[in-house]
């Protein structure tokens, strides 16, 4: 149930990709289709509660999850929106995960299968007792020295956490069928199988999810705690205003800066520019230690909506930014259109779970 590179290879012809973020659960729910899976249904429920209670958030970076209100929330979202399949692919968190890359000389897969065991307790700082472990050759190069070396993505999940979600899934009445790291869900998503060296930046609520994905393989992971919270934060206490009423303003102006708007613009900028120098050193690193020049760069989140991030992402990094976009390997209908910016970027990860056992 739990490798985490494997396809389901169960029979369900739809599924329910759940995204429990910190203050958000996002659900897409997919149907087979040809040539592409069908979005059928969506739905979002967001928790404020956070705002007046710093601890009061369904994932914290702690590690854990509230099982309480992840179950409450969850099950009210169900209620209203109706899905019809009950099988879920849903995700961890980054944080809630440890995700670690390293370089191995080049050898056979059953050499380096023998040479992972004694990795993976070299690199894991729980005993394997408390964790469920999976590992994926990502790559390979030739160092300066002329040897081969294989990159290998290796993740690992605590089984409490593991125990946590299928008890909150079976307490709604869900099957949980797998989950999944959400930097590969949105990678799939946005990415599929294009081989272009790419940076995706997520940009949650509570934090940043700053990724190189390079010949369709996850390559670099970096988690910041600047994010759309943070944004909010600095609006509340710089026009004196609430919390609720920033969330507004953030939605309706973004960071254009236009006439009237300058204030607001100014309040947030410095906290998306500390994001911007994360992803530069991101992007520097990555290209000086595996000699790769990054093309683009592709936002994704909530706070990825904000009018005009996309521009000044670009004109502060220098490459070719945009939003990423979710359903770029989906069928939807037309009466989303509407809709159709918000689901890109918001529901990538939702989607890209959906569509784990599809292509």
């Amino acid at each position: 149930m739990f490798d985490i590179f494997k396809k389901i290879n169960l029979g369900p012809s739809s599924f329910l990709g759940v995204d429990i973020g910190t203050t958000s659960i996002k659900i897409a729910e997919l149907s087979k289709g040809k040539p592409n899976p069908n979005l059928v249904n969506y739905a979002v429920l967001e928790s404020y509660s956070h705002f007046e209670r710093a601890n009061n958030v369904i994932q914290a970076n702690s590690l854990k999850i509230s099982e309480p209100e992840a179950t409450a929330l969850l099950r009210t979202l169900l209620k209203q929106a109706k899905f019809s399949s009950k099988s879920v692919v849903a995700s961890i968190p980054s944080y809630a995960s440890f995700i670690t890359f390293m370089e191995m000389p080049a050898m056979s897969q059953a050499d380096t299968e023998k040479a992972m065991g004694f990795q993976i307790k070299q690199n894991i700082p729980l005993p394997l007792s408390e964790i469920a472990v999976d590992w994926i050759r990502v790559g390979e190069r030739t160092d300066e020295n002329g040897f081969s070396k294989q990159q290998i993505m290796l993740i690992a999940i605590p089984n409490e956490t593991i125990n946590k979600y299928k008890t909150i899934f079976k307490n709604v009445g869900l099957s949980l069928r797998a989950l999944e790291v959400e930097n590969l869900a949105f990678s799939r998503a946005v990415i599929g199988a294009d081989k272009t060296a790419t940076l995706i930046v997520d940009i949650g609520a509570h934090s940043t999810n700053i990724s190189v994905v390079d010949q369709s393989f996850l390559k670099h992971n970096t988690q910041i705690d600047y994010a759309g919270d943070t944004l909010t934060e600095a609006v509340v206490k710089g026009l004196g205003i609430s919390y609720k009423r920033a969330e507004e303003l953030k939605k309706q102006r973004g960071i254009t800066g236009g006439v009237g708007e300058y204030e607001l613009s100014t309040l947030e900028t410095p906290f998306i520019d500390v994001i911007i120098s994360e992803v530069i050193k991101v992007k520097d690193n990555f290209e000086n230690n595996f000699g790769v020049k990054i093309q683009r760069c592709l936002l994704i989140g909530g706070t990825a909506n904000l009018l005009g991030i996309d521009k000044y992402f670009e004109n502060q990094l220098g490459l070719p930014t945009a939003l990423g976009n979710g359903l770029l390997f989906v069928s939807t209908p037309s009466e989303l259109n509407v809709v159709e910016r918000e689901l890109q970027t918001r529901f990538a990860i939702a989607i890209g779970l959906a569509i784990k056992n599809f292509i």
